[in-house]
C-alpha cells in the first residue's frame, strides 16, 4: 500500500508543479527575455535639497 501512496503523492506533486509553472510564466508575460536599454550613469547627489539645509550633516 505504501507504493500506491508514494505514486499518488508523486502524481499530485507533478501536477501541481506543472500548473504552477504554467501560471508563473503566463503571469510573467510569457517568460520571454527582453534586453534592457542602457541608461547613462547619473550622479547620485546632484544638489542639496533646500529642505535639508537646516539639518546638521553627519
Amino acid at each position: 500500500m505504501l507504493k500506491l501512496e508514494q505514486l499518488a503523492a508523486l502524481v499530485v506533486a507533478a501536477g501541481l508543479a506543472i500548473v504552477s509553472y504554467l501560471l508563473f510564466f503566463s503571469w510573467a508575460g510569457g517568460g520571454g527575455y527582453e534586453r534592457r536599454q542602457r541608461v547613462e550613469p547619473q550622479a547620485l547627489l546632484k544638489s542639496v535639497s533646500p529642505n535639508f539645509k537646516d539639518r546638521p550633516s553627519l
